[in-house]
């Protein structure tokens, strides 16, 4: 996929949202999260990690139609109507209880990655019913959530039922940088004539065999207004199929964190279904660039990409 195409795939996006943006970098710099009606609502490290040792996390289990965008809805499995899941987020040495209760007509249940603990706790739980998971959380990093629902798990995911689950380090404080999550899944059904795709196709979910590729389960994204300097931090999370090639075209990953495993100057990480990394990348220069899957650019056209665009610049397609 040229370079060319990316551009113009991006500035047709800013032209379509009125060049607006979510705001970036004014002044001094001090990060913070993005805003912007596609991304998945995060507080960061300072809320999270200043707040009670002591953290609640209400889930809900839920069957809700979504708008993708594009014309496309999905007859969807969601946790708190939403795909991807909220994001939750604790600092390392909280308590996190985690409470889910179950509004939909098919058993469900809640395996969180970031914790270490029997998987009896899991689920299954039935239509009606709630569950509790209680653990204190002490590896940093980001980590998939998701429906826990014995031999129909992958369904389940492959449904909606997942999301990103962040534990921040507490003695560390992260560097200023505009941040965002990430998360990668897929739909596997076919749209009707009215554009909907009335739910997850057996087949095509045994054969790992996607209809759509998705960032943060929209097929448009706002482009996120940055300045030349500023670090971005995304933290990934990949609920598959197959490894996300993570790319940001026009610059280079300044760093990745993948667990204990810190790398720098990387072009494209890879994250394999069921993991996270977090990574970190400057805007080099006045222009726009692109966040991607480099595996699977042939679901840019389709709007698999997160734009971040510098203020002002003239989009042109060709720049």
């Amino acid at each position: 996929m040229h370079i060319h195409r990316l551009l113009a795939v991006v500035a047709a996006t800013v032209i379509a949202t009125g060049c607006t943006g979510a705001v970036g970098a004014t002044g001094d710099f001090a990060g913070g999260p993005f805003k912007a009606a596609d991304l998945p609502p995060m507080k960061g490290q300072a809320a999270t990690c200043t707040g009670p040792r002591e953290k609640t996390f209400t889930l809900e289990a839920r069957e809700e139609t979504l708008d993708l965008g594009l014309g496309i809805k999905f007859a969807a499995w969601t946790y708190n109507g939403v795909v991807p899941g909220p994001v939750l987020e604790a600092c390392e040495g909280d308590t996190v209880t985690i409470v889910m209760t179950n509004h939909a007509e098919a058993f469900h249940g809640l395996d969180s990655h970031a914790l270490r603990t029997d998987t009896m706790q899991f689920g299954p739980v039935e239509p009606g019913k709630s569950m509790q998971i209680q653990k204190t959380v002490d590896t940093p990093g980001v980590f998939m959530y998701h429906c826990a629902d014995g031999p129909s798990t992958d369904y389940h995911v492959k449904s909606g039922l997942a999301g990103a689950m962040i534990v921040y380090p507490r003695n560390r404080m992260l560097r200023p940088a505009h941040e965002l999550v990430v998360v990668e899944s897929a739909v596997f059904g076919e749209a009707d004539a009215s554009g909907e795709i009335p739910g997850t196709d057996s087949e095509l979910t045994r054969k790992n065999e996607p209809s759509i590729m998705m960032f943060n389960g929209r097929l448009v994204h706002e482009p996120l207004t940055v300045e030349p300097g500023d670090l971005i931090r995304a933290y990934i999370v990949n609920v598959g199929p197959g490894t996300s090639a993570i790319h940001v075209m026009g610059t280079i990953l300044d760093t990745v964190t993948d667990g204990a495993s810190v790398m720098r100057n990387v072009q494209t990480y890879g994250v394999p279904a069921g993991s996270g990394a977090i990574v970190e990348f400057r805007i080099p220069e006045t222009g726009m660039y692109g966040l991607v899957d480099h595996d699977r650019l042939a679901y840019l056209p389709y709007g698999m990409v997160i734009p971040f665009v510098t203020a002002g610049h003239e989009q042109n397609g060709t720049k």
